[in-house]
């Protein structure tokens, strides 16, 4: 996961947006095209091929600011699949971030303007260039417009925005990003699993610290994960994922999940 804050990478801490802070520590500081390329070796040396998916999420435009354009094409130059938060809000949001190298755009519940805005990014984007991320702190839905859903349950919002097109869901736990403690979300993954066709993508982030809970996350039925500071910090390394069988379209053998810097 590289969030951006002006432009710049921060560390996110438990969903708490005021106290993200730069990235220090590390050779590639606060850089996100360093970190997007950092991101990108670790995954080639895991065994994943090509450009590998690499999650954005841009605070600036998920708070009402304009979206990084031109940073977001720099950010597939360096050879990764950018799938972009941008605080997607309405249709008109689509258009620009896919003209700027953005492969996925992630449409969160945060922001996006109720489920017809959701049908409708869908409908012109497509459905493999979109994915509903189903945003939660704490377990409970961050949503934007909760009289237009008509419900608070988490699984039934996911339902929904599989009735409208979705084909890629992400779910994120804002609370446990950052903190180590696992996404917490795993009942949630297999009720999904078990609600939605079968089709389905699943992505799950928040708090992912090592293979345990990568292995967890795939038994629960998620086919990938976002992972961030356990990338950076080394709990997770190439071996790990390697072992984990990652980059495969399946799992070869259970338990196994892709890991995505996230």
């Amino acid at each position: 996961m590289l969030d951006l804050k002006s432009g710049l990478a921060v560390a996110a801490i438990a969903g708490d947006r005021d106290r993200y802070g730069l990235i220090r520590g590390a050779p590639e500081g606060c850089n996100p095209l360093a970190w997007a390329r950092r991101f990108r070796d670790l995954l080639h040396a895991s065994g994943v091929p090509g450009a590998p998916a690499l999650y954005v999420a841009d605070l600036d435009a998920i708070e009402g600011q304009p979206p990084h354009l031109e940073l977001f094409s720099e950010i597939a130059g360096q050879g990764v699949s950018p799938w972009v938060d941008a605080g997607v809000r309405t249709p008109d949001d689509a258009p620009n971030l896919l003209a700027s190298g953005v492969e996925v755009i992630v449409v969160g519940l945060e922001t996006v303007a109720g489920p017809g805005a959701l049908a409708a990014i869908v409908e012109g984007a497509g459905p493999d260039r979109v994915c509903f991320g189903l945003d939660l702190h704490r377990g409970r839905p961050l949503v934007e417009t909760l009289d237009a859903w008509g419900t608070a349950d988490p699984l039934e919002l996911c339902r929904r925005a599989v009735d409208l097109g979705a084909r890629t869901v992400m779910v994120l736990d804002l609370a446990r990003i950052g903190t180590g403690r696992g996404t917490g979300t795993e009942p949630l993954i297999r009720a999904i699993r078990s609600a939605c066709p079968p089709g389905l993508r699943l992505i799950a982030g928040g708090g992912v610290s090592g293979p345990e809970d990568l292995n967890r996350l795939g038994q629960a039925g998620a086919a990938a994960a976002l992972v961030g500071s356990a990338l950076r910090d080394g709990r997770l390394s190439p071996a790990d994922l390697r072992a984990l069988a990652l980059g495969a379209p399946c799992f070869p053998r259970p338990p196994g999940v892709d890991a995505w810097p996230g």
